[in-house]
C-alpha cells in the first residue's frame, strides 16, 4: 500500500502563498482543498476539490515516470452563488487565489484540462508533479513529501521562474 493513499485535508491556518506585490508569502485565500489519492501498480489516481464558494473538482490519471503528459480536467463546479453565473464565480475565486494573471494564471472550465502533468517518482515519500499547459508552454513543478508518520505531507509549488508561489500542508483525514 502506498503512504499517500486516502483522503487529506488542507490544513488552510498553515497555507502560504507568494504575493509578488508584496514579496512576501501570504495566507492561502483558497478556503478549503481535500484530495483523494489511490495509487496502485505505479498508477496514481488523483482528484481534489479545490475551494469554497465556488469548488472546482479536478482530477488526472498517471502512471509515474511515464513519458505521457496526461490532461488534469476540471470535471466540475459548485457552490456558485445564487445570481452569479459560474464564469463570474470561476473569476473571483481564481483572483482570490492568484490565478487569474502571469504565470499562475490557470484554467478552470469543466470539462476542459487545467494543465497537462507527469509524474515523477523519487522514493515511497517523495513525488513531483510537472505541468504545462495545453500549448506545450510550462505550467509548474510540485513536489509532494510524506511526513515520517505518514499522517501528513507538504506540497510545494514552484512556477516557471523558479518562485516556489504555493506552500500546502496537508492533513490525513481517511
Amino acid at each position: 500500500m502506498d503512504l499517500f493513499n486516502g483522503t487529506w485535508k488542507l490544513d488552510v491556518e498553515n497555507a502560504r502563498v507568494w504575493d509578488a506585490e508584496s514579496r512576501r508569502y501570504v495566507p492561502d485565500e483558497v478556503g478549503e482543498e481535500i484530495v483523494t489519492l489511490t495509487i496502485e501498480d505505479g498508477v496514481q489516481d488523483y482528484e481534489v476539490l479545490y475551494g469554497v464558494s465556488p469548488t472546482v473538482r479536478m482530477g488526472y490519471r498517471a502512471r509515474y515516470d511515464d513519458a505521457e503528459w496526461v490532461p488534469y480536467v476540471v470535471r466540475g463546479i459548485t457552490g456558485v452563488a445564487e445570481g452569479e453565473t459560474e464564469e463570474e464565480a470561476v473569476a473571483r475565486f481564481k483572483a482570490r487565489i492568484k490565478a487569474d494573471s502571469g504565470t499562475g494564471a490557470r484554467n478552470m472550465k469543466v470539462g476542459e484540462p487545467y494543465g497537462l502533468v507527469r509524474l515523477v517518482y523519487v522514493d515511497e515519500r517523495t513525488h513531483y508533479r510537472i505541468a504545462k499547459h495545453g500549448d506545450g508552454r510550462p505550467q509548474a513543478a510540485m513536489l509532494r513529501r510524506m511526513s515520517e508518520d505518514g499522517q501528513s505531507y507538504k506540497a510545494s509549488v514552484m512556477d516557471v521562474n523558479g518562485v516556489v508561489y504555493r506552500i500546502r500542508p496537508f492533513l490525513r483525514v481517511g
